[in-house]
């Protein structure tokens, strides 16, 4: 593995629904003492009303448009990691801030585990969709994961032990 002479002042998790984004996000912003923002959270603080009611009103349009705006304005933020929902790094618009403005980490679930961890959540809109349209959806969003993010596989593994292995990747001991 890469080790990193310094840790990076922005960390971004990125991935698929399910991915454990939050929860390792949480974890890792812990254990480096940094501030821990999901990006969902912020959307919704920033339009006054929840992402269902964001998606139900104005469409996916108008909530990939706070996203972006709500990503851009943590690129004056320092010592803070940044979980993103599944579909913001694979928005042309954000790319520039995953290479350019955070050190970006790729936390890849498989298609089934995705399904398994996340079943029904109501909070999630896009999983109203059949399961061979988000399997279209997952596979055209895994080559922009890749080619954004360093790649820490989830399967099978404890929050704890991907929060370890990022921390020994950023060259820190946590």
């Amino acid at each position: 593995m890469i080790m990193l002479q310094n840790t990076p002042s922005r960390i971004s998790l990125i991935g698929f629904m399910g991915s454990g984004k939050t929860t390792v996000g949480r974890m890792l912003a812990g254990r480096l003492k940094y501030s821990f923002l999901d990006l969902d959270d912020l959307v919704e603080e920033n339009a006054g009303k929840s992402i269902r009611t964001v998606f139900a009103e104005q469409g996916e349009r108008e909530f990939r448009k706070l996203e972006t705006e709500a990503l851009y304005s943590l690129t004056a933020r320092n010592k803070v990691v940044i979980a993103t929902g599944g579909g913001a790094a694979v928005q042309e618009e954000n790319m520039a801030f995953f290479k350019e403005n955070s050190f970006t980490l790729y936390l890849e679930v498989s298609f089934d585990e995705f399904l398994r961890r996340t079943g029904q959540d109501p909070y999630r809109p896009l999983l109203k969709r059949a399961e061979k349209e988000l399997r279209g959806l997952y596979n055209a969003r895994l080559p922009i994961y890749r080619e954004l993010g360093r790649i820490i596989k989830t399967g099978g593994k404890s929050s704890q032990i991907i929060t370890d292995e990022i921390l020994t990747l950023l060259g820190s001991d946590g």
